[in-house]
Parts: structure tokens; C-alpha cells; sequence
């Protein structure tokens, strides 16, 4: 009886851990490619961007040296950021909206 609450108590054990191992999310892989389509330049500063979308929705993120100097993003205009995931968030390039994303 002793052995069978034993076996039963470690089974439920392994159980409890797996679940609390489950719920933790995983960190990204840095390197990992996204991208954020039609967004306009709000604020910009060497270490870090705010982006807004044509719903309005805010992206902050904190930049590496590979973004181009803040002078290059006009007000009002809509780009296409194709960036990647790290420590800070890396530039890979952009590219004008098309005109039909911003009328969504």
C-alpha cells in the first residue's frame, strides 16, 4: 500500500511540473524574422522607435545600431518594416505601403 501511494504521490508530482513548465512562455528565438505593415514613424530616437498603425495601434520597440539615422522616416508616411527579434529589435529594410493597406 505503502509503494502504491509512493508511485502515485511521484506520478502526480511529474504531473504538477509539467504543467508549471507548460504555462511559462518561451523566450524568442533571437533571429527570428517579423514583419509590421503599414505603420508611420510617431517618435524616433537612436535607441529606440514608436511606431502606430493605420487602426492606431502603438508598437514601441528598442533599436540596434543597424536603423537608419531618424531623418530618413517622414511624417505621414506609411512604411513596411521587416525587421528581426534579438536582445533589440534589428532593421532588415523597408519599403513604401501599398496604397491599398492604408485604406483598410
Amino acid at each position: 500500500m505503502k509503494k502504491i501511494a509512493t508511485i502515485a504521490a511521484l506520478c502526480v508530482l511529474i504531473l504538477f511540473l509539467t504543467k508549471l513548465a507548460n504555462e511559462a512562455p518561451p523566450e524568442p528565438m533571437p533571429g527570428i524574422a517579423f514583419s509590421l505593415m503599414a505603420q508611420q514613424v510617431v517618435q524616433c530616437s537612436p535607441t529606440e522607435i514608436t511606431l502606430v498603425d493605420v487602426h492606431q495601434t502603438e508598437t514601441h520597440l528598442d533599436t540596434d545600431g543597424s536603423w537608419p539615422d531618424c531623418s530618413n522616416f517622414h511624417k505621414g508616411e506609411f512604411l513596411d518594416f521587416y525587421l528581426s527579434r534579438g536582445e533589440k529589435t534589428r532593421f532588415l529594410r523597408d519599403e513604401k505601403t501599398a496604397w491599398w493597406r492604408t485604406a483598410m
